[in-house]
């Protein structure tokens, strides 16, 4: 009992520093757009910034809850991992909405042309339809008539592809993610992600 107490406490503490060093980014790796903004606006531009690096964090840790992994399942159970990737998910969402308007209020909401140049950024605005769908669908698929085989698929690839686009967007978005320890972390995420997906579908 207290040996699978030690284990949970490490993995919750583990992900609260994953979290923490995530945060740290937009600090330790100012992008040009941060430098060169000052007081409210600047505090609004690097906390989009984080809410969109957690993002990414939460979302790999959605595979955790669900990967039935043997080390994890034992310890949390399976009915409890499936609502935390219920909790999880809805944490994440709220995450994604405050990342583009916390980002656009540091513009005071000057919306960017449809150009183009700015193609990281309407990416970004198409994945928040795309995640705000995902989630509608998992949440009222029975009143939406979707069955469960037919979500179930539809979750894995939906889940697949935007995290793949996830990981276009923040890599294109923003320099800090350009090369460097951010974009080493970046490749880290992505990297478990993919062993967890690949594990997932060949079970």
């Amino acid at each position: 009992m207290k040996q699978n107490i030690l284990i949970k406490s490490v993995f919750i503490l583990l992900l609260a520093l994953i979290l923490t060093a995530g945060g740290s980014i937009p600090y330790l790796f100012e992008s040009p757009s941060i430098l060169y903004k000052t007081g409210l606006d600047k505090f609004l531009l690097r906390t989009g910034k984080i809410a969109g690096i957690a993002v990414v964090i939460l979302m790999v840790t959605q595979l955790f809850f669900i990967a039935n992994l043997q080390w994890l399942t034992p310890l949390f159970k399976t009915k409890n991992l499936y609502r935390y990737h219920r909790i999880n998910g809805l944490i994440l969402l709220a995450a994604a909405i405050a990342h583009p308007i916390l980002i656009l209020g540091a513009d005071h909401f000057v919306f960017f042309p449809l150009e183009y140049r700015y193609w990281p950024e309407i990416l970004g605005l198409f994945l928040l339809v795309f995640l705000v769908s995902f989630v509608l669908i998992s949440v009222w698929r029975g009143k939406m008539g979707i069955s469960y085989p037919a979500w179930k698929r539809i979750h894995r690839i939906g889940a697949v592809l935007l995290f793949f686009l996830v990981f276009v967007h923040v890599h294109n978005v923003s320099e800090t993610f350009a090369a460097g320890v951010p974009f080493y972390s970046l490749c880290a995420m992505a990297g478990i992600f993919g062993l967890l997906i690949l594990k997932k579908f060949l079970r």
